[in-house]
């Protein structure tokens, strides 16, 4: 019987696990115990897995398979495992291995859907396309400037943009992720007869909208801190995405895409922006700021593992 998860408030537990660990299972035993109707595996490491081989193959392979297994021991239970996987793996089929995040992601999905096929789990692997507007600071990973073009100039700060103008690329913003995960837990496993691995619908344009948006929706303004800088190495790993995403069997499925890039924009100003200067104002002035009380509210089994 399929369980619907339930699109209200509920109670989030911060419980701490190491899928890296060598010695044991990183508490994954312990968490799996409490037998959440529903896991979100979001887990892992990117950049790191390129520059770190034994570590990106600890997380994001052997951790996975760790949860996998974990479950497997289980005696009567088969949740709903949702992984969020990248639509770089997709490029595997066409071009080959270019990285080592993207093939370790084509390997956690083969290694989910298997787990599916043999019974010991109701899993779902989605291949999200890079997400924008993405919070906190740029980091190494080759994606990331795709947030700071956005992100950065809004703040007053100069980026700069790695790659030509006219490159194009398949971008989602957080919440039609959220919405994506979400949606996908709710499918049932009939839904999932054909595949248990599809890409996600996103949004596929060239940088240079990209930088034409934030000009109309915030003004020209932003644009004089996005510096032109090429970066050769990630030229070189962005020459290996997928240019354009077929999601057409998602689509079917029911799974909503963003409507248009000036949407996220404004979405980022709307709802993060504010959020990004109450944090710095309770920083500066932490006897200022109202906290809300928290709610707790009875809920239904679900696990999120992150990083």
């Amino acid at each position: 019987t399929q369980v619907s998860l339930p699109i209200a408030s509920f109670v989030i537990r911060k419980r701490k696990i190491d899928l890296a660990a060598n010695d044991d299972d990183g508490g994954v035993k312990d968490l799996i115990s409490e037998r959440p109707d529903f896991i979100f595996h979001l887990a892992g490491v990117s950049e790191e897995a390129e520059y770190d081989f034994d570590r990106g193959y600890r997380v994001n392979v052997d951790g996975t398979k760790k949860i996998l297994d974990a479950i497997r021991a289980m005696p009567r239970y088969t949740p709903r495992f949702v992984f969020a996987s990248s639509t770089a793996a997709s490029s595997l089929s066409v071009t080959g291995p270019q990285g080592s995040y993207e093939t370790q992601k084509a390997i956690a999905e083969l290694l989910l859907s298997d787990y599916s096929r043999q019974g010991h789990v109701d899993g779902i692997s989605l291949r999200l396309p890079t997400i924008v507007v993405r919070p906190g600071a740029p980091d190494r990973t080759a994606t990331s400037f795709f947030s700071s073009l956005i992100r950065e100039p809004l703040i007053g700060q100069e980026t700069t943009c790695p790659v030509p103008l006219s490159f194009r690329h398949t971008i989602a913003s957080p919440k039609s992720a959220a919405g994506f995960l979400l949606h996908a837990a709710n499918l049932t496993t009939e839904q999932l007869a054909i595949t248990r691995t599809m890409n996600m619908p996103g949004i596929t344009l060239s940088v240079n909208e990209i930088i034409e948006s934030i000009a109309r929706v915030t003004g020209k303004s932003a644009l004089k801190l996005i510096r032109k800088k090429r970066d050769t190495n990630i030229e070189r790993i962005a020459s290996s995405w997928p240019q354009g995403i077929d999601a057409t069997y998602a689509l079917s499925l029911g799974f909503v895409p963003d409507e248009s890039i000036d949407q996220i924009v404004k979405a980022y100003m709307d709802e993060d922006l504010p959020q990004i200067q109450i944090q710095k104002n309770a920083v500066k002035h932490p006897a200022t700021v109202a906290m809300p009380k928290r709610m707790l509210v009875k809920q239904r089994s679900v696990s999120g593992i992150a990083a």
